[in-house]
C-alpha cells in the first residue's frame, strides 16, 4: 500500500475510533481499571417504577451492554490497526506472513488474515 493510501486509511480509522468513543460515552462509563473497557450505565429505578417498567428498563440495559461489547471489538481491532501502521507491518496476515490484499484491505481495514487464511478458519 502506498504511504499516501496508508495514510488515508490512519486518518479514516483514527476517525471511526473517535466516533465509536463519543458513542461510548453517551451511554456507557470507562472502566478505571481496565484500559478500553466500558460498562454500561444501568438506568436509575425508583420503588414507584411499576414491574413493566423495571421490566423495561432491564431490556434496555442488557440492549445496551450488546452494542457496548461490540463497540468495544471495533475499537479493539482498529487499535489493533492503527500500532501495526505505526510499527509498519499493517496489512501483513498474521497466519501466513503473505501481503493481505488491497482490496481486502480496502473492504476491512482491520482485517488480520489474508482471504485464503481467513477461509481457512472459516471468516469469510
Amino acid at each position: 500500500m502506498n504511504p499516501k493510501d496508508l495514510q488515508k486509511l490512519k486518518e479514516e480509522l483514527e476517525e471511526e475510533k473517535k466516533k465509536i468513543e463519543a458513542e461510548l460515552d453517551s451511554f456507557a462509563n470507562k472502566n478505571p481499571v481496565v484500559k478500553g473497557d466500558y460498562q454500561a450505565r444501568f438506568p436509575s429505578t425508583d420503588q414507584t417504577d411499576t414491574l413493566d417498567e423495571k421490566a423495561h428498563s432491564v431490556t434496555g440495559y442488557e440492549e445496551e451492554r450488546a452494542v457496548e461489547q461490540n463497540l468495544e471489538l471495533r475499537l479493539k481491532e482498529i487499535g489493533e490497526a492503527l500500532k501495526k501502521i505505526e510499527a509498519g507491518a499493517y496489512g501483513v496476515c498474521v497466519k501466513c506472513q503473505v501481503q493481505i490484499e488491497e482490496k481486502r484491505l480496502a473492504a476491512v481495514p482491520v482485517a488480520r488474515f489474508c482471504l485464503s487464511c481467513a477461509k481457512i478458519a472459516k471468516l469469510v
